[in-house]
């Protein structure tokens, strides 16, 4: 796995708890600045009462190796880094955040009378449920929010509907690291029918597993991310095949039964709509061996 895409696989952490409580950022704001892929998203998809009201995006909006919403805001919609000063041109009074902004934007935005709101947890689908019925409190728009993850729920359910009755165990690996529980991908697998291999060997978060010892629990699946936007790119077959060339991943279950899967990076790494979409992806692979 990429560097850049390892680094977004490793801050998507999971298994979520209740929305949590109704914080000072959550009131209604009508200049927001998005500095997360997560509010970039949500925000778009409430529908454009909530669009109106967001001056910036985040710099990495237009990326599609990361971001669902690639090329969907207007060019008019600046796209601002985590920078102070970018952002306070912009003349927010809300800018979304995550947990690992530094004090010092964080300060100087406040000072500057620019409310935060502020995403601490990255989580599996439980998280996103809360993140996206703040984001709609905050444009006024709950309803729209509940839209959203009605259709969140559509899809679990037919994942459900086609879950198979006995899990293989899979391991999302990449550059010597695996997702075990309290990961996003714990809710991805559960989500597409497949059981952790990681959490099954005691581990939690995501964790380096050196890639002998990966090879030694020989595991029936291994999901690994490719730089695409869809499963259809070059890049995720070549992703997969760099996995099965690596010493020793021959040999496992997964490459003896073509089970090395590659889920483009802003699907596997995703704390949004994405998650739902990898385990797509991977049930999809997995339902088309089927006779």
């Amino acid at each position: 796995m990429p560097r850049g895409l390892a680094v977004l696989f490793a801050l998507s952490a999971c298994t979520g708890a209740s929305a949590p409580a109704r914080e000072a950022g959550d009131a209604p704001a009508r200049r927001i600045v998005s500095q997360t892929i997560l509010s970039d998203e949500v925000l778009w998809a409430l529908g454009p009462a909530a669009q109106a009201r967001v001056v910036g995006v985040s710099a990495l909006a237009d990326d599609p190796r990361y971001s669902g919403v690639a090329g969907v805001w207007p060019p008019e919609t600046p796209r601002r880094a985590l920078t102070s000063e970018g952002l306070l041109a912009l003349d927010p009074d809300l800018a979304i955040i995550a947990s690992f902004t530094s004090p010092e934007v964080r300060e100087l935005l406040s000072s500057h009378g620019v409310r935060l709101l502020e995403f601490t947890r990255f989580t599996g689908f439980a998280d996103y449920r809360a993140h996206v019925r703040r984001l709609a409190a905050v444009v006024e728009d709950p309803p729209a929010g509940e839209r959203l993850l009605e259709d969140l729920d559509a899809r679990l359910a037919r994942l459900a509907a086609r879950r198979p009755a006995a899990p293989l165990s899979a391991i999302s690996w990449g550059d010597g690291h695996a997702a075990a529980a309290g990961t996003s991908f714990d809710d991805i697998a559960e989500a597409a029918g497949l059981s952790n291999l990681a959490k099954e060997k005691g581990l939690e978060g995501h964790v380096p597993v050196a890639l002998e010892l990966m090879v030694s629990w020989d595991p029936p699946v291994i999901v690994t991310g490719c730089p695409a936007a869809e499963p259809d790119d070059p890049a995720c077959p070549a992703a997969e095949a760099a996995i099965a060339a690596l010493p020793g991943v021959g040999a496992t279950a997964a490459a003896r039964s073509g089970r090395i899967i590659a889920v483009p990076g802003r699907a596997l790494a995703s704390t949004g709509e994405g998650m739902a979409r990898a385990a797509e992806i991977l049930q999809d692979r997995l339902l088309a061996e089927r006779p």
